[in-house]
């Protein structure tokens, strides 16, 4: 078979076809109708002589003759994708763009305030939305252009996906002043323990990793308001005498006074990822540097 002979946007839909498992999100992905995906794969099995997908009860299954021939065709097509896109055309201070990004709450008081002061002085015609993407939907969103950046502790599941740590802090108890906590001396992880605390989840039900990671060595904390966002916690701080583990960067951001907790627990990490079509952007690295700047300043 000639390259010359074969229409290389079939290329593009096999590979939506093969990483979404689905004909109507393929069409999704790439931008055309469900039929014109059909009438594709159609093509692609006529060329290649091959069913090439084979439709069961959980997707679209790609055949060995897929399998074999998937690594060389997005390799290509990600080449293709860095040769067509033009860093030395953005100019920030002109440019109109829209940056869609992944962020939990707390995310967003660390970072969009640095990053609106930036583009406000350097970007004035740059606009950002943020939104709270569940991770399952994560990778789709950034492989169709629905997100730009996720920011979050885990890395998306996908050989599709670009990261880079931008956040590690360590855990502490964090408090009021004058709370009875700050007169214990010697503190042990039972004196935090016997403290009622407040944990921060958007889950209905699950474990925080902290509390994983102490039922591990036989304890357990008491909670005592379960919530859905961090931001509220600092006002209920200062009125009760409910604790929370948080990042030390979240206390002092709050000033709120804190103690080290005396064990060892994993750090808190996050992480920022992209699609690797999105590389070598030039607004894309533009507003890459700019969210690991504004993590650089909320470690300050």
């Amino acid at each position: 078979m000639k390259i010359s002979s074969f229409d290389l946007n079939l290329f593009v839909i096999l590979n939506a076809i093969y990483t979404e498992g689905s004909l109507t999100k393929a069409a999704e992905v790439v931008g055309i109708t469900q039929p014109a995906v059909s009438n594709a794969l159609s093509r692609l099995r006529e060329k290649f002589d091959d069913e090439l997908f084979v439709r069961t009860g959980s997707g679209m299954v790609p055949t060995q003759k897929t399998e074999n021939i998937i690594s060389d065709i997005q390799s290509a097509l990600s080449l293709m994708q860095q040769s067509v896109n033009q860093p030395d055309s953005f100019d920030c201070s002109i440019t109109e763009r829209n940056f869609k990004l992944s962020l939990g709450d707390i995310t967003e008081g660390r970072v969009l305030p640095f990053m609106m002061k930036e583009i406000y002085k350097n970007a004035p015609n740059i606009s950002i939305g943020s939104y709270n993407y569940r991770r399952v939907d994560q990778v789709h969103a950034l492989a169709t252009n629905n997100l730009d950046f996720v920011v979050d502790p885990v890395i998306p599941d996908s050989d599709e996906i670009n990261s880079y740590k931008v956040f590690q802090d360590h855990f502490v108890v964090i408090h009021r002043d004058g709370h009875p906590i700050e007169r214990i001396k010697n503190l042990t992880v039972d004196d935090l323990l016997s403290q009622k605390f407040i944990n921060v989840s958007n889950r209905r039900k699950g474990l925080h990793m902290i509390d994983l990671e102490l039922e591990k060595t036989g304890h357990r904390r008491e909670i005592a308001l379960r919530c859905q966002h961090f931001l509220i916690a600092p006002e209920i701080i200062r009125e009760t005498d409910a604790v929370i583990m948080a990042t030390h960067s979240f206390a002092k951001n709050n000033d709120l006074p804190f103690v080290e907790i005396p064990a060892e627990l994993p750090q808190m990490e996050y992480f920022l990822s992209w699609h690797k079509n999105d590389e070598g952007d030039g607004g894309h690295e533009w507003m890459k540097d700019l969210i690991i700047r504004a993590f650089e300043d909320a470690l300050k």
